[in-house]
């Protein structure tokens, strides 16, 4: 009868995983040092179907690395950039000093923008040239997930976590955006290997380089304040409060803390500057002289906001709108049978990876429903953690003669679910409407006409379609330029003006004696500042008012965050 294999092989250390169940011949019946397992007779047709990848479990990882990979690279171009990628083309193409000054007043840290700034430098700023950038970076961090998983959970079990990796469908999304997403994933399992090897070695490197890397996640995305947490949470009950151990934890946690210092004075100026922005909208709400009088708020709390963040994980897994609930409950209810297996192994077995897996995930969701941060990005640096977690149960599940055919069944069908959800996310259609509207422009725009932008800040995504098309017309934001607003005062990242009543009369006025005999009006995410469209009325009085349809529908592959547009020509009288 085979036993558990008697260490896990990382660089540096012979680490000793300690399994709840290690050395229990009823519970690891079939398991061999290699991670494979002898199935019976109830599994040797289903066996049959999969032969090669069980002689060779490393082929299924490249196989689905090479699809990915292909998929990704081909569709560079399928989508275009959205409001927030746009943003990221702009900061990549300031001057260097310019670049940390925007970066430092807005809400994320500034070591993404860095990065993208020197690739823009060697590679360029189209739109395929960006989202290379992200590609490479999904890659790289398939090919970390690999490393790690094949040592926890040998070349079978780790080729299947990283299969499920690559074909993960909401990887694949944020795997085309020109975020910082993908560097925080790729920094994280970084983290995560080291992390098996410090618990338990007793050299400095291990600790010294676990600290620069808790860094560095922190410089990526301040998500990284909630996962480490819960990695630290971790490393504490694994050293099970042993003195040198928790000595150990310490000195990671006081230089990770150092290291971080510089940055907090910026993440604290920069929430207070998200607080204000938040809290002048809000009143503006209330003040019958702005244009947001009487609008509710915006922001979805409470049972509402967990529903969106539901639906959107539904949607990134590939598997939502469903045509049916019934379609809907049969895709999930594989997950949910793993994911609580997930949970038992955890509680009731103490699997390290599983624990992990929990205290990250519960850390995380904590502080993503505290801060009211509804969307799926912010939990993407888990799935790594959760792909070795499903394949850590489907591991346990054939390691046991009972549930050797329910382990394999369930395996294929995760794995199926995630190649079916990839191929859905790839092959979605999508509009390109802001490369539509400036089309459109371009086409009908005569010399003297004016461009108005009624959210400020869409003249940035507006400026790199335009700017790759050489169309430069006159334009303006309303109440005034977003250029202009960034440079009047510190940068304030994506937030504009509350806007008044008086603001709006010297605007108008202003147009009237421009001269002009043509406005073309964007109207974006007016919901923010001009929810009753009131500079459309105010502009219609002074000239026909005339709708242009050009295809507006929004990417829903590419954020949740995009709103339908709509152009209108305004020729004065």
């Amino acid at each position: 009868m085979a036993n558990w294999p008697s260490s896990i092989r990382l660089p540096g250390l012979r680490f000793q995983p300690a399994w709840p169940w290690q050395g229990r011949a009823a519970d690891l019946s079939g398991l061999t040092k290699s991670g494979s397992v002898e199935l019976g007779d109830k599994t040797a047709k289903l066996v049959t179907l999969f032969n090669p990848f069980l002689k060779r479990p490393a082929v299924l990882f490249y196989l689905a690395l090479l699809l990915s990979a292909c998929f990704k690279i081909a569709l560079l171009d399928s989508r275009e950039l959205w409001l927030d990628e746009t943003y990221s083309a702009f900061a990549a193409n300031l001057h260097f000093p310019d670049l940390i000054r925007y970066t430092a007043g807005d809400v994320h840290p500034p070591l993404f923008y860095i990065l993208l700034w020197a690739w823009v430098r060697i590679v360029g700023d189209a739109q395929t040239q960006l989202r290379l950038f992200s590609v490479v970076l999904s890659i790289c961090s398939t090919l970390g997930v690999f490393f790690s998983a094949q040592r926890l959970l040998g070349t079978r079990f780790g080729a299947f976590a990283a299969a499920l990796f690559a074909l993960s469908p909401m990887l694949f999304v944020y795997s085309l955006e020109v975020r910082m997403y993908m560097l925080s994933t790729l920094v994280f399992i970084c983290l995560l290997n080291v992390h098996w090897v410090v618990a338990e070695s007793e050299a400095k490197w291990p600790l010294v380089a676990y600290s620069a890397l808790a860094a560095l996640l922190f410089y990526v995305h301040y998500i990284a304040v909630f996962i480490l947490i819960g990695f630290f949470a971790d490393w504490a009950i694994a050293s099970r409060f042993a003195r040198k151990r928790i000595e150990r934890v310490c000195a990671a946690g006081i230089l990770t803390i150092v290291l971080v210092c510089p940055g907090i004075p910026v993440l604290l100026k920069q929430r207070a500057q998200k607080a204000r922005q938040d809290l002048a909208r809000e009143l503006s709400y209330r003040d019958p002289n702005s244009l947001a009088f009487g609008v509710g708020k915006q922001n979805s709390t409470g049972t509402s906001g967990i529903k969106i963040l539901v639906k959107d994980a539904a949607a990134m897994a590939g598997f939502y709108p469903a045509t049916s609930p019934f379609l809907l409950l049969l895709c999930a209810a594989p997950l949910i049978v793993v994911l609580v297996g997930v949970g038992f192994l955890w509680l009731v077995k103490g699997d390290e990876i599983c624990r992990l897996f929990g205290l990250v995930m519960l850390v995380v969701a904590v502080g993503v429903l505290a801060l009211n941060l509804y969307g799926t990005r912010y939990l993407l640096p888990v799935v790594p953690l959760l792909v070795l977690a499903l394949a850590r149960v489907v591991q346990y599940w054939t390691a046991t003669g009972r549930r050797q055919t329910t382990g394999l069944a369930i395996g294929t069908l995760i794995l199926s679910l995630y190649g079916a959800g990839f191929f859905r996310q790839a092959l979605m259609h999508h509009r390109r409407p802001w490369q539509n509207l400036v089309s459109v422009l371009q086409k009908n725009y005569q010399p003297g006409d004016k461009v108005i932008f009624d959210a400020l800040y869409s003249q940035v995504p507006f400026d790199y379609f335009a700017g790759r098309l050489h169309f430069q017309p006159q334009e303006n934001g309303f109440p005034l330029s977003i250029y202009e607003w960034w440079n009047e005062q510190a940068f304030k990242g994506w937030g504009g003006p509350v806007i008044m009543q008086s603001d709006l009369d010297r605007f108008v006025s202003r147009l009237s004696a421009s001269g002009s005999k043509t406005l073309w009006l964007v109207l974006y995410e007016t919901h923010y500042y001009d929810p009753h469209d009131a500079l459309l009325a105010r502009l219609r009085q002074l000239g026909l008012a005339t709708e242009v349809h050009f295809l507006p529908e929004r990417d829903t592959g590419a954020s949740q965050d995009d709103q339908t547009m709509r152009l209108i020509r305004i020729s004065l009288n």
